[in-house]
């Protein structure tokens, strides 16, 4: 689960607000954007139409929670306007469907959305397409933030398995 941590440092004349999942990037040395939303952003149409200071749609990415037949839950990451192809993950991690909002948020603590693959406690299949994106844009555990990094830089941060996992 993610804890949402705002912080204000007075002090040294900073006042800053974040997730705590910028924090475990700023704390493993990785460079990142934090994006700034006006709004609760769900789609990547909302992401665009959201950030503060803009983003590249094509970088927008998306974590997906499904659900198998034994009741365990999945996390997929694929480029934000692709779909899940089903048929090529039965032969991965079985039949699946995607997870009920409720089961979403018992299990990230999340609503959809805002979920962040970099603190999930669930096995993470990451599509290979995303790392024919240089920078990646995904959900930072807050609906009104999102993370920038490089998709390099993923395998420095979460543990997951590279996938063929989307529709062509």
């Amino acid at each position: 689960m993610v804890r949402v941590e705002r912080f204000f440092n007075v002090g040294h004349g900073i006042i800053g607000m974040g997730p705590a999942s910028a924090r475990l990037l700023k704390e493993k040395g990785i460079e990142y954007r934090l994006i700034e939303l006006t709004g609760r952003a769900v789609t990547v149409e909302d992401v665009v139409r959201h950030a503060k200071d803009g983003v590249d749609p094509d970088e927008i990415c998306k974590t997906i929670i499904l659900k198998d037949r034994k009741g365990r839950m999945h996390a997929v990451f694929l480029r934000g306007r692709d779909r899940i192809d089903f048929r090529k993950l039965r032969g991965v991690i079985g039949k699946v469907s995607v997870a009920a909002p409720d089961e979403v948020k018992e299990v990230t603590g999340l609503k959809p959305g805002a979920v962040c693959p970099l603190t999930l406690d669930i096995p993470l299949y990451v599509d290979e397409r995303v790392f024919d994106i240089e920078k990646v844009n995904f959900g930072s555990g807050d609906h009104l933030y999102g993370l920038e990094l490089a998709s390099s830089d993923l395998t420095k941060v979460m543990d997951f398995r590279v996938v063929d996992a989307a529709e062509v």
